[in-house]
């Protein structure tokens, strides 16, 4: 196992990165339909931007990288359906504020991942470590108003809209607003 489990759910469990799988990385990040949903379809990465990327997250003390990593088997030398650990996306916890008790969340995954319950079993995650490990208060996120699934998925949560910022993200001769959620610790340990 080379992943290190440091929070663990039912079908995925968040890790520390890995540079091996930077590559793997690069491909979500530049991925134009993965890009389209969190507004930065406009950056190219390189691995060595994104290895400097990762360092600068691991060596923070405001900010959390971890690899959303898919649970595999058991692994008997005998079972050919043996399915090996896999990273499956990223998720962020960024704009720590431990004086007040609040961060950003940001999510990505891999699309055949997506519309399976991953993103909303990851989100539990980064919202249980969030809370009840660092003690916040507050979680935001932004989602362009395009995203409707990710929308509904946060809502399903608790997460309530706070603001939108007005025509903000133009794309292909139309313009779309980032809409501003958050939730608070009480209400995601209800």
């Amino acid at each position: 196992m080379d992943y290190i489990n440091k929070l663990d759910g039912d079908r995925i469990f968040l890790s520390l990165s890995r540079e091996k799988d930077l590559n793997l990385y690069n491909k979500w990040l530049n991925d134009s339909e993965i890009n389209l949903t969190f507004g930065k379809s406009h950056i190219v990465f390189n691995e060595e931007q994104q290895a400097k990327y990762i360092e600068d997250y691991n060596n923070s003390n405001d900010k959390f990288f971890f690899v959303i990593v898919k649970k595999g088997g058991k692994n008997n030398s005998e079972d050919k359906n043996f399915e090996q650990e896999q990273a499956i996306g990223i998720g962020l916890l960024y704009d720590l504020d431990f004086v007040h008790g609040k961060a950003t969340l940001g999510l990505l995954l891999d699309k055949s991942f997506q519309s399976k319950g991953y993103g909303k079993e990851a989100t539990n995650l980064l919202l249980e470590f969030a809370f009840n490990i660092l003690n916040l208060n507050n979680v935001m996120l932004y989602a362009i108003d395009f995203n409707d699934k990710a929308i509904s998925m946060y809502e399903s949560f608790g997460f309530k809209t706070i603001g939108r910022r007005r025509e903000s993200y133009p794309i292909n001769n139309k313009v779309y607003d980032e809409v501003y959620m958050d939730i608070l610790k009480k209400e995601f340990n209800k």
